[in-house]
This record gives C-alpha cells, sequence and structure tokens, in this order.
C-alpha cells in the first residue's frame, strides 16, 4: 500500500524543474519574484513545493552561516472554517519572521514592531466582524462567541457557580486578547497602516539580509471565500524586496473561485486577475508512458525490502535515465536489472508487472497518467488481492 501524500523523493524527474525554480529565486538577487505551479488534481504539484524547498535549501554552506532563505509553507485548506486565511496567511509570516530574527540575532527590535502591526490588523478583523456579527443577530466567533453563549445562559436564568465561573474565564480571555492585539504605536489609517505593515517587512527583510520564500499550496482545494481571502493576503505582501512567492494551484479552479466571487466579470478579466499575481508561470508536465512506467516501477521498488541506500542509488539512477529520454533511453525491466542483478523473483514479477500495466496507466481516461490515480489504482488491486487470498480464491495477479 502507498500513501495519498505528497513527498520530497523525486520519483519522476522533476528535480530539474524544482532546480530551475530555485535558480529564478536566486537570480531575482532579492527583487521581488511570484511564481505560479499549476497543473490539475493530483499530478504532483504538492511534491515539486518540496522539491524546490529541498533545493534552494541546499543552495548555501550549513557549516559557514545561516540560510539566505526563510520559509513559509502554508496551506490554506487548514484554516478554512476556522481562522480568516488572509489574517492567518500575515500572522504566521510574522511569526516566523519573529522567531527566525530571534535565533539570528538581528532584526528582533523590528521583528516586534512588524508583529504589533499585524496585531493591529488582526484587532480590526475581530472588532469588525463582531460588530457585524452582533449587527446581524449572529453569535459572533471565537472568544466573543463564548461570551455571547454564556450571556444567553444567564438571561435563561439557569445559572450556576460553574457558569459564573466561566463567564468570568472567558471575560478575562477577552479583556487579554483584545489588550494584546491592539498595541500599536499609533492608531492612524486602514490605508497608512498598509504602506506601514509593508514597509515594516521589507525593512526586517533587509536588516536580516534574507530573501522570504513563502510556499502556498492547495489553493485548489479550498472554497472560493477562502481562495480569494488567502489571494488577496498574498497581493498584500507581493512585490515587496526580499520576498518570493510559489503558489502552487490548478489555475482552472482559480479562474472558477474569482468568477464566483467577482461575479458577472468577463473571461478576460478573470484571466487578467491571476496573471497580474503571477510572474512567472510553470505548468507541471503530463506524463507520457516512459515517465508512468518509471513511477509505478518506483514504487513497487519504495516499498520492497531492498536496502535504503539500494533504493535512493536506483531512484537517481532512474531519474538521469529519464532525463535522457529525449535520446532514446528507456526506463524499463531490463534497465533495472541491469541496475541490480539481484532483485527477488516476487519483486521482478511487480516490475513486469508495472512495464504491462504502463500503457493502459497513460491512455486510460479515468486515470490518464495522473500520479495520485495510479497510486489509488495501486493500492486497490492490493486490496482486492488480499481479498481474493482471504476468500482462498487464488487470483493470479499478473
Amino acid at each position: 500500500m502507498w500513501t495519498d501524500n505528497e513527498t520530497a523523493q523525486d520519483f519522476l524527474n522533476f528535480g530539474g524543474i524544482a532546480k530551475t525554480v530555485a535558480e529564478i529565486i536566486e537570480q531575482a538577487q532579492s527583487r521581488p519574484i511570484s511564481i505560479g505551479v499549476s497543473g490539475a488534481w493530483g499530478v504532483g504539484k504538492s511534491s515539486m513545493i518540496k522539491l524546490i524547498r529541498t533545493e534552494l535549501s541546499a543552495r548555501h554552506d550549513e557549516e559557514s552561516k545561516p540560510s539566505k532563505f526563510i520559509f513559509v509553507e502554508f496551506n490554506a485548506w487548514l484554516y478554512q472554517g476556522y481562522d480568516d486565511a488572509r489574517a492567518a496567511l500575515i500572522e504566521v509570516v510574522a511569526s516566523t519572521l519573529a522567531k527566525e530574527a530571534d535565533e539570528r540575532k538581528t532584526g528582533i527590535g523590528k521583528a516586534k514592531e512588524l508583529l504589533e502591526r499585524v496585531n493591529w490588523f488582526r484587532a480590526i478583523k475581530l472588532a469588525a466582524g463582531s460588530a457585524a456579527s452582533l449587527a446581524l443577530g449572529i453569535p459572533p466567533a471565537g472568544l466573543l462567541g463564548e461570551l455571547w453563549g454564556f450571556g444567553k445562559i444567564l438571561v435563561a436564568g439557569d445559572v450556576d457557580k460553574e457558569a459564573v465561573d466561566a463567564v468570568k474565564s472567558a471575560a478575562g480571555e477577552a479583556e487579554k486578547t483584545a489588550t494584546g492585539l491592539i498595541k500599536p504605536k499609533r492608531t492612524t489609517s486602514p490605508p497608512k497602516e498598509i504602506e506601514a505593515l509593508r514597509t515594516s517587512f521589507e525593512e526586517l527583510l533587509k536588516e536580516m539580509g534574507v530573501t522570504l520564500v513563502v510556499l502556498i499550496d492547495d489553493l485548489d482545494r479550498c472554497l472560493p471565500e477562502t481562495t480569494i481571502s488567502t489571494l488577496e493576503a498574498i497581493r498584500l505582501l507581493l512585490f515587496l524586496k526580499h520576498t518570493a512567492f510559489v503558489i502552487a494551484a490548478d489555475d482552472q479552479m482559480i479562474k472558477h473561485a474569482v468568477k464566483r466571487h467577482f461575479q458577472g466579470v468577463d473571461d478576460e478579466l478573470v484571466i487578467n486577475y491571476f496573471d497580474k499575481l503571477i510572474q512567472v508561470p510553470i505548468r507541471v508536465p503530463p506524463l507520457g508512458t516512459q515517465e508512468v512506467r518509471a513511477y509505478m516501477m518506483m514504487l513497487f521498488i519504495e516499498n520492497s525490502d531492498l536496502d535504503s541506500k539500494e533504493k535512493e542509488r536506483i531512484r537517481g539512477e532512474v531519474c538521469s535515465q529519464l532525463g535522457r529520454s529525449w535520446q532514446g533511453k528507456r526506463v524499463d525491466l531490463k534497465f533495472l536489472r541491469s541496475l541490480n542483478d539481484k532483485l527477488s523473483d516476487a519483486l521482478i514479477a511487480r516490475l513486469d508487472a508495472a512495464d504491462r500495466l504502463a500503457p493502459l496507466m497513460t491512455s486510460a481516461t479515468g486515470i490518464a497518467g495522473n500520479p495520485r490515480l495510479i497510486k489509488r489504482f495501486l493500492n486497490a488491486l492490493s486490496i482486492r488481492m488480499s481479498m481474493s487470498r482471504a476468500q482462498g480464491v487464488g487470483v493470479d495477479e499478473s
């Protein structure tokens, strides 16, 4: 069985694309850059994000000095329904920078100032959201929502000591939250605070001498409201010096969200909205029979009892061979047996099955070479084989 999760292991020679993205970010030399990694569901966008981070992380000497890159991985889908994605992204970025500033012993003062400004935005959001909820007769969320609920209990007369203590506790937490959030050096208009926030970000990154790399994933899993909220947060921080944004999403889903949010706009305006956010579009390449065959074979090798070092050696050779496929080089059973002539009979049988299945996995309309769907097919096959053995049917897998 194989887990349906992204991986930093490259089975498809995506490392070449990851290196290209890393070079684009490095060559920007602190100038702002935004890169869109697009592709349909399950084609490997999340894995590509991890490979890009791994490639950038490797581009410095660990012993001589800290990395010139600070990474923030943000999954908007995780915050959906629990937090405002826009505020969450800004807070995650600010908190990461504050932690890094403390560890590197540089820019600590500016990091604290940045957090204060972010807290100001949080407080404004909290106040605006609660006021709107109360005006509409809707219970507010969070701590104020708890107080609302306790208040209804008190009004109903269903009061005991535990309820009174709960009200006191919630009120105290709400006070801490409010006083903790609203600590700006001065309260000005929102446009001025936004500009001050952007300036504060730039000054902190310049003082720390780093490039902030924000990796956005799973936008295409979000509801349209969350998608737009995250894109608006990206827009707030976008095109600041010393920043690089890598946004992984199915561009068709993004366009759908924009169309739903800005109702009545034509297709050209929808395309322009996303294109203005993305400077460098990169599409995850579709897999052909050669890549599908290599992918399936590597899945079987990964689940085999071969030594981990041998697995990694074979993986490297397979990716190298895929990189030369334009020269007529093939990844097939013959090639893998040339890498290791002591493969078990059971593993050879599975590699042979992958060899024969690859054309079907590429051409079948329900799979079409999608790595995630290939995994699901193989997992379903494994389950059915296990069921047949349990029932004593003895189906021949081949």
